[in-house]
């Protein structure tokens, strides 16, 4: 539903129509004793958006999930759902759904009953609940396993059968913690594919937590990255993946390569950083750093180059320690000489120049570093 409003002091103003955000939390705040889990979230989820909360375990994701499903309430903060403060409603009248990683079935329960529970406990006619039940056992494929029990499913089935449990009672929101993250590796993608596929056709919210770069990247409007109870950074993916905000940022995404020193000179729109491994020429745009202030900065592996000219005006000299094969991709790591690690990627199609054990010039354009800023809150 979306919402108008208009210029109270021009009524001839033509009215402005406000999409209704899905979901927002204002400064979400979650501790246990002395332990903060979650500190200071705020997040905006515009309608029928798919969010993906992505960072290493023990970030946060999964309680920020719990506070929005009412599984835990918040110390401090608010919570609203299609506009309506719900921070200390009980799950069962927030307008969502939730799908847990081990699908949470009722062993007890064919899949028919199953999936029309959520309309039992709503109190929906019989009639409703048998017609929809029907419907929805069609649209995901399982039609065949109405009668059958969990314990007779397989991995891929039961998942099936937890998301249309999940989805039948049409919640403006679907919460999902890890929700493939039990299937055997060949069918994620698969199953990846369906979600996104249907997430899509329904117009509901999908808020995802996950560990797992490539499930974010490939399904999320929006990646949210958390560490340490807070967001480090939000935005689309490919921005996260071109445009890391922190040196955390840059370090959590695979395939890039960390810089950490302290600006020297600022001229031209470009700073100077000189780090342990020597000098590094680096654009910015905004505010200028401040001389002498600590700097990080981050390249991407396939940006990098073996056989530098005048263009790649940062370079360095590293030792070859491995070379690890990413389908089409080469990755070659390499050591740097202040110990750190530099990753560099070639496209297996083109022929190997470097081996294990050598010592090799690497070098980059300085147009494609990015600077790091400060942390989002």
């Amino acid at each position: 539903m979306d919402t108008l409003t208009a210029k109270v002091d021009d009524p001839a103003a033509p009215v402005t129509v406000r999409p209704q955000l899905d979901l927002e939390l204002r400064g979400v705040r979650k501790r246990y004793g002395d332990f903060v889990a979650v500190d200071g979230v705020s997040l905006k989820v515009e309608k029928g958006q798919f969010v993906c909360l992505l960072g290493p375990s023990g970030c946060g994701k999964t309680t920020t999930l719990r506070c929005i499903a009412g599984l835990e309430e918040p110390d401090d903060g608010g919570i609203l759902i299609g506009g309506k403060e719900v921070t200390r409603d009980p799950p069962w009248e927030r307008d969502i759904a939730m799908m847990f990683q081990d699908f949470a079935l009722f062993p007890h329960m064919t899949v028919a009953k199953q999936v029309g529970f959520g309309l039992e406990m709503l109190k929906k006619p019989k009639s409703e609940i048998a017609s929809r039940v029907k419907h929805v056992l069609k649209s995901f494929e399982i039609a065949s396993l109405a009668d059958r029990k969990p314990g007779s499913l397989s991995g891929g089935q039961r998942q099936r059968v937890a998301l249309a449990r999940a989805m039948i009672t049409e919640p403006r929101i679907l919460l999902l913690d890890e929700p493939i993250g039990a299937l055997d590796y060949s069918l994620r993608e698969t199953v990846m594919l369906e979600l996104k596929l249907l997430q899509q056709r329904t117009g509901i919210s999908f808020i995802w937590v996950t560990h797992d770069q490539n499930e974010a990247f490939s399904l999320g409007d929006l990646v949210v990255v958390m560490n340490h109870a807070r967001i480090e950074q939000q935005g689309p993916p490919e921005e996260i993946l071109q445009r890391p905000g922190t040196a955390f940022v840059a370090g959590f995404v695979q395939g890039n390569n960390v810089f950490r020193g302290r600006v020297a000179e600022i001229a031209d729109g470009h700073v100077r950083i000189e780090t342990p491994v020597g000098p590094f020429f680096v654009p910015f745009t905004g505010a200028a750093p401040v001389a002498g202030g600590e700097a990080s900065f981050s390249v991407r592996a396939e940006l990098i180059t073996d056989a530098p000219s005048e263009r790649h005006g940062n370079r360095v000299t590293a030792r070859c320690t491995a070379v690890e094969y990413f389908g089409s991709v080469r990755r070659h790591i390499f050591e740097r000489p202040d110990g750190e690690v530099l990753k560099y990627d070639q496209f297996g199609a083109h022929a190997a120049r470097i081996a294990i054990g050598q010592t090799a010039e690497l070098g980059w354009q300085k147009e494609d570093c990015v600077l790091h800023g400060r942390v989002q809150r």
